[in-house]
Order: structure tokens, then C-alpha cells, then sequence
């Protein structure tokens, strides 16, 4: 190995360990930090517009702060009795929704053999269907007993999150002192070489950040209004579902169809067809309307990379992970390509991509 690729592999190792370090003594900041550069990627459009017509930035930005949570506010008067509402009704029906996917189930069991002209199922299938059923009750139970877990982790750090606003309002009020010293203080070759890479890195993550919080809203919202239209109960629940589902590409729809239908199934045959022709309805407006508008400026990546990223982020971090695995891996493309041709530039001394 030629000398030029050996310096290249210590700065590769040296700067992978300082990244693990600072991940592992600045963790309890990820989530604020996180939160505070998704709030920039939303809201900076809207300062610069401000800026532009004359206004300092620290009054820009407050007066974007006061409409947002203003905003949010209003939209916590009017959906948080709604939720509740709903939750209590649903905590009172839910054994009944249970029960009748389980006397749906068994009657598909019944009368297979008959559909499949068969005197009787395999005794292995006919197992395999009978353990189903009769653990479908637990783990529905199961499932909603861990979703309900995420509530109060999101309380205990609710005192960290509330730091993220003010992160936000430091970042996006010296964004240009930040970028003036990174440019002052670090080495010319090295401002040259990476901040290619930092501006290609900024352009997706804030397509991703702004395009998937904006097809979520959209989606969720005319769920919601569609169902409310055709008179299904919940229907504030079962739109705030979608929309928290459509945060997790490709996958979400069909997470949250789960949860829908039993929430619809106690309320007759009637509804869970109108919840079906919504559902369909919904998700052909979000691929052929929706996403394509939305979505036309993201830099989009393959479907089988983004589905990969998303079933590892779920397995390690759960829900929150399947959500964040989107953002963490459009950042892994470009980086890993930039490590490539930074790597295989060592070939000529004179190359560009060599420190």
C-alpha cells in the first residue's frame, strides 16, 4: 500500500473514532440538535423571506416562532379534546375490536377447508392457524402496550426538547457567522475538498426533511377530512395515524393500515368498506399527486435502499428509528461516494480528492 493511502487511512480511522466519540459524549444533545436542524430546514424559507424585506434576522425569526406557535397552539385547542375523545372511546371498545378479529379469523378457519375442497386442513397448517388466533388477542395487546410506552419517554424529554427551538434560533440567526468561520479557521484544502460534500449533504436532507413533513401532513389531513366526510368514527384518530405513518417511507401505509382497519372493524361492514375505499383512494392521490409535486425538487434514492435503512433503523430504535433512518441514510449516499473518490484519488499525486 503506497504511502499516500496509508495517510488517507489514518485520516479515515482518526476521524470515524472522533465521530463515534462525540456521538457517545454528546448523545443527550442528538435529539434537541435533531429537532433544531428540522426546524431550521422548515421554517428557514420562511426568515430569509422576512430578511428580504428589511427585517433584522433576530426579528425574523421570532416573528416566524410567534405564527408557528401560534399555530401549534391553536392546533392543540382544537385536536387534543378530539384525541382524547377518542382514546377514551376507543379504550372502551377495544376488547370488542379484538374480539371480532379474532371471530373473523376463525371463521376464515372454519370454512377453508370447504373453499379449498379439502375434508380437513394438515395438521400443521391447521396448528399454525389455531396458535394464530388464539395469540391474536395478546399481541394486539402487546403491540399497543408498547406503542403507549413511547408517551411517557416523550414526556421525560420533553425538558430536553424544549432546547431545541432555542438551538434553532441561534443557528438560523448566525448561519452565515458559522459558515464565515468554518472558512477562517479551517485549513483552505480542507474548505476546498469537503465543502462540496456539506452543501450536496444540506440540499438532501432538506428535500427529505421538508418533502416527507409536508406528504404527511397532506396525506393525513385528507384522511382524516375524507373520513369525516363519509361519517366513520375516529376519524381524527385514524388521520393523525396516517400522518405519523407516512413519516416512514414505502412501509408506513401499510403499518398503519393495521391499526386502522381495528379501529374501524367494531363499527360494522359498512365502515371498514369506506375506510377501505378511502385507504386506496388516499394512496394513488399521495403517488400520483401528491409525492410527485412535493417531492419533485428531494434527490430521491433507490426503494430497496431506503426499505433496508428503514427495517434496520426499526429493529434497532423502533418506531422513531424506522423514522429517522430516511434522513441518516440520504446522508450515508453522498458521503459514501465522497469517500470513494477520495479514496481512489490517491492514484495520481496531483488529484483533487487528496489532503
Amino acid at each position: 500500500m503506497s504511502r499516500l493511502r496509508l495517510k488517507k487511512l489514518g485520516w479515515a480511522a482518526g476521524g470515524a473514532i472522533l465521530a463515534l466519540l462525540l456521538l457517545l459524549l454528546c448523545r443527550a444533545l442528538l435529539l434537541p440538535l435533531g429537532l433544531a436542524a428540522a426546524l431550521c430546514y422548515i421554517l428557514l424559507p420562511l426568515v430569509k423571506r422576512l430578511e428580504g424585506c428589511g427585517l433584522p434576522g433576530w426579528l425574523a425569526i421570532l416573528l416566524v416562532y410567534l405564527g408557528l406557535f401560534s399555530l401549534l397552539a391553536a392546533a392543540a385547542v382544537w385536536g387534543v379534546p378530539r384525541l382524547w375523545r377518542d382514546v377514551a372511546a376507543i379504550g372502551q371498545l377495544l376488547p370488542e375490536s379484538i374480539a371480532s378479529c379474532q371471530n373473523f379469523w376463525q371463521t376464515c378457519h372454519d370454512t377453508l377447508p370447504q373453499r379449498l375442497n379439502l375434508p380437513m386442513l394438515p395438521g400443521f397448517l391447521d396448528d399454525c392457524l389455531g396458535n394464530f388466533i388464539n395469540s391474536l388477542g395478546k399481541n394486539i395487546y402487546n403491540w399497543l402496550g408498547r406503542s403507549l410506552l413511547l408517551l411517557p419517554s416523550f414526556f421525560s424529554n420533553l425538558s430536553t426538547i424544549i432546547f431545541a427551538p432555542v438551538f434553532a434560533f441561534y443557528l438560523m440567526r448566525d448561519r452565515r457567522l458559522f459558515s464565515q468561520l468554518a472558512k477562517k479557521w479551517l485549513p483552505q484544502p480542507w474548505v476546498r475538498r469537503v465543502w462540496p460534500l456539506l452543501a450536496e449533504l444540506n440540499l438532501m436532507l432538506r428535500g427529505f426533511v421538508r418533502g416527507y413533513l409536508l406528504v404527511a401532513l397532506c396525506v393525513g389531513l385528507l384522511f382524516y377530512l375524507l373520513l369525516w366526510l363519509c361519517g366513520v368514527k375516529y376519524s381524527f384518530t385514524l388521520g393523525l395515524i396516517m400522518a405519523t405513518a407516512e413519516l416512514i417511507p414505502y412501509l408506513g401505509p401499510l403499518l398503519a393500515f393495521l391499526p386502522c382497519l381495528l379501529l374501524v372493524l367494531v363499527q360494522g361492514r359498512l365502515a371498514v368498506v369506506k375506510m377501505l375505499v378511502i385507504w386506496l383512494v388516499v394512496q394513488q392521490l399521495e403517488n400520483i399527486v401528491i409525492s410527485p409535486r412535493i417531492m419533485a425538487g428531494a434527490v430521491r434514492l433507490h426503494p430497496l435502499y431506503i426499505i433496508f435503512a428503514v427495517l434496520v433503523g426499526g429493529y434497532w430504535f423502533g418506531v422513531l428509528g424506522m423514522i429517522i433512518a430516511v434522513p441518516l441514510a440520504a446522508s450515508l449516499a453522498p458521503l459514501a461516494g465522497w469517500l470513494w473518490r477520495w479514496w481512489c484519488g490517491s492514484r495520481s499525486p496531483q488529484s483533487p480528492w487528496t489532503f
